[in-house]
């Protein structure tokens, strides 16, 4: 099966992914970078990396206080907790970037790294739907916006692209709002979208009128990329944060920077602002958590410190607001009392500006930019050596550890991986699930205690972003191992049997769809690739299944389980490339590959004019039949016939940079672990003296 007849027929290339992951997977791994809150129902919405978005059953703040305060600290996990969660919603593919509630609450939209943005029902408690998804976008979808009024979502996308939907109207399109120059990382909009700001990597915001499309206006300020925009609900004004560590406050009539805060130390990613626009509370690289009324910048409280850096802040009531959620780059999510007696203020937060007497000051409010090289103060860090701060939560949800380390062992089979809790485990590729756990282990110690001397080529890509171990199979990989069912530990009359770890895995993936089902019936036994993939696994039912672009842009998502269902299989069959069909429908797989080598009389021989003889064998040849050759045709000894084969290493010994080789190593074994070099092989060989 070559490259170019696969091109063709396909069109463009196409990968499948599939997660080995737990069946129920009901807490976070990893970075939560998307929040949103129901209050009607006390429900949370929370997505991150690992791209599952789940829903929480969260108590009224004055339960929760009252619990608090008999617990001294709640944590989520366990049944004594007050926070429940309640289920999933899985359609996503790569990071939640963002969350949005609309339609009277019944609807939820997220936005995702894998291009989409979806829209969800959640009218009912636990029976939440997967409604549609808005593909187009063609990068990386980084932040939605709501204008209730209006009954519009807004994204934006790093393809410089920023769409307006008609919720009423099924989400349909309504408006391309055109003019950024870069990735969009930040976006707003006022209530009856009269106004909506868009601005990232390019460090300017821009300004867009919905209902004339005009060509946008400029705001400049900001040194780097802006992570973070607000407005008012008259749109007036405006703030935004970004990864210079500045929160600024824009006159949107003058287009002009008023205000600056450098409070922070290192980049902000987030910002939340209450009703009346008058306190601004921000989070982000520096782990402080900040509070500053908005007409005075150079104030700020500091609220507390998380363990990770800050990604999304979501104050739990807009007005008066008496708690905060946060996100993290860990897997946990907390929620601060904003009302603490420990907070650092003199109670006098919602009296104004005069109140503000015992917030820390950075500096004069500033017009402009600060000046270059200057820095945030430390203050910070004093702040937290007198213990100023609020060091316990009212509520966390605990998360789960999550995959950030992996080593392929040698079979290409295995693969061992650490998790942000430093333990240790084995995952079985070919079975799709963990097999063995060792505890808390450094890595590559248990790799060294794994490793074995063996050459399998490289089959699949793994990748552990989502914070669970993913695998990706490529149409110019998949098909490259072959080994022997002894070699590949098969229990298998014929050990010399040829396997192919992607072919039998295609077989997993594909067995309870009915094209392959079909197929496999009429192949019969003796079929030599059905023989190649006769030992493959079934999977658990609930391995999410991708089918995606070269780019990594997904097509089609499934559970393993479902593929025989009629609509599923229906969409596979739109979607599955020629690759994948060659080999489970039409039983076609390539060809061993060859492998040239020369073989030479060993220099310890002392022969006079060395006969140097190019030959070429499958890769996976045996150095014992090499050896067998060589007895038999280049020394031409009569009981060659004789002598078993299990038994040549007594007549013949074979070496490769001085190194001796055993009987049962592969050629291509030998080249990857003697030979170590470009250029064709080089083997000699020596009689065993009696």
């Amino acid at each position: 099966m070559s490259g170019a007849s696969n091109t063709s027929q396909s069109g463009s290339k196409k990968k499948l992914s599939f997660i080995i992951r737990d069946e129920q997977e009901p807490l976070h791994r990893s970075a939560v970078s998307a929040l949103q809150y129901d209050a009607l129902h006390s429900r949370l919405f929370t997505g991150g990396s690992d791209t599952i978005i789940r829903t929480w059953s969260v108590p009224q703040h004055k339960l929760l206080q009252d619990a608090f305060s008999a617990r001294g600290g709640v944590r989520s996990a366990g049944k004594n907790s007050p926070v429940q969660y309640q289920s999933s919603l899985e359609r996503h593919t790569d990071w939640v970037t963002d969350m949005v509630l609309c339609g009277n609450g019944k609807l939820l939209v997220s936005s995702s790294n894998d291009t989409t943005v979806k829209v969800w029902s959640i009218e009912r408690d636990n029976k939440h739907g997967y409604l549609d998804s808005l593909n187009l976008h063609t990068d990386y979808v980084s932040c939605l916006a709501y204008a209730p009024l209006a009954e519009k979502v807004v994204s934006a996308s790093f393809d410089r692209n920023i769409f307006v939907y008609d919720v009423n109207s099924n989400f349909a399109k309504v408006n391309n709002l055109l003019g950024c120059k870069n990735s969009i990382y930040s976006l707003a909009t006022t209530p009856n979208l009269s106004l909506v700001l868009g601005s990232g990597t390019e460090k300017q915001i821009r300004m867009f009128d919905p209902r004339t499309n005009d060509k946008p206006m400029k705001m400049r300020g900001h040194s780097d990329n802006v992570r973070a925009l607000l407005l008012n609900d008259d749109g007036t004004r405006a703030l935004s944060a970004g990864s210079d560590g500045t929160i600024r406050l824009w006159d949107i009539g003058m287009q002009k920077n008023i205000a600056t805060g450098i409070a922070h130390e290192e980049g902000v990613w987030t910002i939340q602002v209450d009703a009346s626009f008058k306190f601004v509370y921000s989070g982000g690289r520096d782990r402080y958590v900040l509070k500053s009324p908005v007409n005075d910048l150079s104030k700020f409280q500091v609220l507390f410190k998380e363990e990770a850096p800050v990604k999304k802040l979501l104050l739990s009531e807009k007005e008066n607001p008496s708690s905060i959620w946060v996100g993290t780059w860990k897997s946990d999510i907390k929620r601060w009392s904003l009302n603490s007696a420990n907070q650092n203020s003199n109670g006098g937060d919602e009296e104004g500006v005069s109140s503000f007497s015992t917030y820390y000051t950075t500096c004069k409010p500033r017009s402009s930019s600060p000046p270059p090289g200057i820095t945030a103060p430390k203050h910070i860090q004093r702040l937290t050596d007198a213990r100023e701060l609020q060091n316990t939560p009212e509520l966390m949800i605990s998360g789960a550890p999550a995959i950030n380390k992996y080593k392929i062992l040698n079979d290409k089979r295995h693969v061992l991986t650490s998790d942000t809790e430093d333990n240790v485990a084995l995952y079985d590729v070919l079975a799709g699930k963990k097999v063995k756990e060792y505890g808390k282990r450094a890595l590559e110690n248990v790799f060294e205690e794994k490793s074995k001397t063996v050459y399998v080529p490289s089959w699949f890509i793994v990748d552990s972003k989502s914070g669970m171990l993913q695998i990706t199979l490529d149409e110019l990989d998949v098909f490259s191992s072959w080994l022997t069912t002894k070699d590949a530990g098969f229990d298998d009359s014929d050990k010399e049997t040829k396997v192919n770890y992607g072919g039998m895995m295609l077989r997993s993936l594909f067995e309870r769809w009915p094209p392959c089902k079909l197929a496999t019936a009429e192949a019969g036994e003796s079929d030599e690739v059905q023989k190649a993939t006769s030992h493959y696994y079934t999977l658990p039912e609930h391995t999410p299944f991708i089918v995606c672009e070269g780019n990594g842009r997904p097509l089609f998502r499934l559970l393993v389980g479902d593929a025989g269902n009629e609509f599923e299989s229906g969409e596979l069959a739109q979607c599955v490339p020629p690759w994948v069909t060659d080999m489970i429908e039409r039983n076609v797989l390539p060809k061993f590959n060859k492998m040239p080598f020369y073989l030479l009389p060993h220099p310890s021989t002392n022969s006079k004019q060395p006969k140097k003889d190019r030959l070429s064998a499958t890769e996976m040849l045996l150095v014992k039949k090499v050896m067998e050759h060589v007895y038999e045709k280049v020394l031409g000894n009569v009981d060659a016939n004789t002598v078993p084969l299990n038994q040549i290493h007594t007549k013949i010994e074979m070496y490769c940079n001085d190194q001796k080789l055993e009987p049962e190593t592969d050629l291509r074994t030998v080249k990857h672990f003697y030979w170590k070099q470009s250029g064709e092989l080089l083997l000699y060989y020596r009689p065993v003296k009696n």
